[in-house]
Order: structure tokens, then sequence, then C-alpha cells
């Protein structure tokens, strides 16, 4: 049976151990990870176990940064539509607020000749709508610096992800001309082999 060393110190076996025990990976990065070992398989009952032996480890580091990406980058859109949604009602707070203000004013303007104590208190009222108001737009100015961040962040990752997907894709690549060029040398090796034996 084919086993993994992960870095900590846990050993998986494919496909029963679903690519390593004590490590839950991904439905994505495990099936890309089954799918790997089949070839490994393959490889290793076509060759030798050592075929495999260096290339292995590289490519545990590289399913284990994929998925700590995919992870990382699942959560930050978590917090993302967490922050879409704490904005949008902080907007439609906002706009409660400001139609308050603005009703505050046309009472005002409509009750300007009515009694001082009345103009004081809705003086009062006014200026603390436009206290409100100015914590919601600091608030909503706030929100929209963090979802800009969120946004760069989680671009970030995207190019992160493929980064190593394409580094992935060139391992194996590279690897399988490697197999194909040593496979092609033992034949031309055998024929020479074969070529130079004397005829009795």
């Amino acid at each position: 049976m084919l086993e993994i060393q992960l870095d900590d110190g846990g050993v998986g076996g494919y496909p029963g151990d679903d690519y390593c025990s004590g490590s839950v990976m991904s439905e994505r990065v495990s099936g890309l990870a089954n799918s790997i070992y089949r070839e490994f398989e393959r490889l290793i009952h076509c060759y030798d176990e050592e075929v495999v032996k260096e290339l292995m480890p590289l490519v545990v580091t590289v399913l284990e940064n994929l998925d700590s990406v995919l992870t990382d980058n699942q959560e930050h859109e978590v917090e993302l539509e967490l922050l879409r949604e704490d904005n949008e009602q902080l907007l439609t707070q906002y706009e409660r607020e400001k139609a308050l203000r603005k009703q505050a004013e046309e009472k005002f303007i409509e009750f300007e000749d009515a009694l001082e104590q009345e103009k004081k208190e809705l003086q009062i009222q006014v200026e603390h709508l436009e206290f409100q108001t100015r914590q919601l737009e600091l608030k909503t100015k706030n929100y929209a610096d963090q979802i800009s961040r969120l946004e760069e962040r989680e671009s970030e990752m995207k190019k992160e992800y493929n980064t190593l997907h394409q580094r992935h894709t060139e391992m194996i690549q590279t690897y399988v001309e490697h197999i194909e060029r040593s496979k092609m040398q033992q034949v031309v090796g055998n024929n020479q082999t074969e070529g130079s034996v004397p005829v009795r």
C-alpha cells in the first residue's frame, strides 16, 4: 500500500484514509489526491516504488498548500458575504435615518412660528439625527474599505491557487516525461544488449 508522510506526522494511505489520517481535506483536493494516488499506484506497479519516492513529498506539499489556500478562500468568501449583508443593513438604516432627518427639518420649517421650547426640542432632534448620520457614514466607509481589502485578498488567493495548480500540472507533466524517457532508454539498452550477444 502506498503511504505518504505528512508534515504533522500523520501517515496517509490511499484511498482508505481519505487522503490522510488526522487531516480532513476539502472534497475538491481529496478527489485530486485520489487521482494522483491511482496514477502513483499504476507507476509503482509498472516500475517500482522508488520512481515516485522523491516526487511524493513534493506532491503532498502542493496538495496541502492547495487545500489551505482553498480553505482560506472559502473563509474569506464567508466573511465577505457577512460584511456585504452588514453593509446593506447599514445603508438601509442610513436611508431611514436620512429620511427621519428630512422629516425633522420639514417639521422645523413648518413649526418655526411655534413655541420656542418646541423649536429647541426639534433642533436637538435634528442634531441627534445629524450625529447618527455621521456615525453611519463613518461605519459605511469603514465597511467599504474592509470589503475592498477582502476583495483584493480574494484576488490574491485566486492568483496563488492558479499558481499552485499550474505548478502541480507542470510537475506531473515533467514526471511523466521523465518516466517515458527512462522507459525508452531501458528499451534501447535492452536492444543493444541483445545485439551484442554472440551467436553460437
